[in-house]
Formats: C-alpha cells, structure tokens, sequence
C-alpha cells in the first residue's frame, strides 16, 4: 500500500516536472518569436532610413552639380574683377564646400544604416536558428517522456 502510494507521489510529480518544463519551453518559444518580431520591426525601420537618405544623397547630388555649374559661369564671366561677381563666387564656394559636407554626412548615415541592416539580418538567422534549435529539442523532451511514460506502464502491467 504504501509502496503504491511512494510510485503515485513520484509518477505525479514526474507529470508536474514535465508540464513545468513544457510551460518553461512555451515561454523560450514566446519570447523567442517576439525578439524575432522585434527585430524585424527595427530591420524595417533601419531599411526605411536607408532609402531617406539614398534618396537625400541623389538630391545633394544634383544640388552640388547645379552649384558647380553655377560657379563654373561665375567663374567664366569674371573677367573684369567686379566685386559683386567676386562675392558671388566666393558665396557659391561656400555654398557648396556645405553641400560637400551635407554629401559626406548622409554617406556615413548611408554606411551606418547598411551595416545596421546587416547586423539586424545576422541577428534575426541566429534568433530563427535557436527558435528552431529549440522546437527540435522540445520535440525530443517530448518523445523521450512519452517513451517513458510507455515503458512504466508496461512495467506496471
């Protein structure tokens, strides 16, 4: 009788161990999925940055061409050192010595956010790989306890 009761008070708490296990790998799984999520949510959001600033590049772009040009004419038809023409040039060299600056600027951003990109995409395969490293694992827990679970009921019969 009391050798019954010792193998019910271990099967139960071998049953409430393995729903405890389960619970714990549900949790892994969840939180697993939503870091996955997460992540995918910044991936968008670093590749919506991404094209901004491809598209302020080609605008800076086509400003400091039309900056260029400019001061190449200004250049052209200062001829006779007027002086208006002469701060004309040397405001147009300012003009795009920033736009220069402004060009460098949006390509480190432009670096910055494709490197992002690449991290966030390296972080999501290693995220989906332990989720799946995970399942399979949870899986094989799985079928080892309903092994057992057969084999001391074979025993008991």
């Amino acid at each position: 009788m009391q050798r019954q009761m010792q193998v019910n008070n271990a099967m139960f708490r071998q049953q409430n161990q393995m729903f405890l296990q389960q619970q714990q790998q549900q949790r892994d799984m969840s939180r697993m999925l939503t870091n996955i999520q997460t992540t995918e949510d910044k991936l968008a959001n670093e590749e919506r940055k991404l094209k901004k600033s491809q598209t302020k590049l080609l605008e800076i772009e086509t400003d400091l061409k039309s900056k260029k040009g400019e001061l190449a004419n200004l250049e052209n038809n200062s001829k006779d050192n007027n002086s208006d023409l002469q701060k004309d040039i040397e405001k147009s060299k300012k003009q795009i010595a920033k736009s220069e600056e402004k060009l460098s600027k949006t390509n480190g951003k432009i670096e910055l956010s494709s490197k992002k990109i690449q991290d966030f995409q390296k972080k999501i395969e290693t995220s989906k790989a332990e989720k799946e490293e995970l399942a399979q694992k949870h899986e094989e827990e799985k079928r080892l306890k309903r092994e057992e679970k057969e084999r001391k009921e074979k025993e008991k019969n």
